[in-house]
């Protein structure tokens, strides 16, 4: 994969944000459906590996939405409820790959690091929210603002692999 514009990388959080609001049962199915398919066509070209499963999980969504709208479900093979869970991990499972790739590698269109505190605590230098994170990829994503930065302990391993003070 390519890195992610900022936009792009935003609307990866916001699929993780809409399936977890789902999961608190803070919004409804077809909100998810609706909010999931906008995403996706937004994204459509930058995860093209993707699309047709994403595709597939969210149409399967809807047809079980659908089906409970019309009084239907009750003809549905197998367990519905089930099934709509499946769909959502699917749905969870590859955009923690997609997010998990562009973590990985690092982003030359981003110049900002996360400042090292501690051990194991990272600080954003935007919004200068600090938490804790032993993570050795390449970048990193401030938990308050969302925004990527690159992770200084890969920076620094980086560094002592080639025996330089550059990058």
């Amino acid at each position: 994969m390519t890195t992610l514009t900022e936009y792009e990388l935003r609307q990866i959080l916001l699929i993780i944000n809409k399936i977890h609001s789902f999961e608190k049962e803070k919004t409804n199915l077809f909100e998810l459906i609706c909010d999931l398919s906008g995403i996706l066509n937004a994204l459509e070209f930058k995860i093209k590996p993707y699309t047709d499963d994403f595709r597939k999980e969210i149409n399967l969504l809807e047809l079980i939405h659908d089906s409970i709208e019309d009084g239907s479900i009750f003809r549905w093979i197998g367990n519905y409820k089930e099934d709509m869970l499946n769909s959502i991990s699917k749905l969870k499972a590859m955009t923690a790959t997609i997010l998990d790739e562009y973590l990985g590698l690092s982003d030359s269109n981003i110049s900002e690091s996360a400042i090292l505190l501690e051990s194991n605590w990272l600080m954003c230098q935007r919004c200068n929210d600090a938490w804790e994170s032993d993570s050795l990829k390449a970048m990193v994503i401030c938990p308050k603002c969302d925004r990527a930065l690159h992770n200084p302990r890969w920076l620094n391993m980086k560094r002592k692999k080639l025996g330089s003070n550059k990058i």
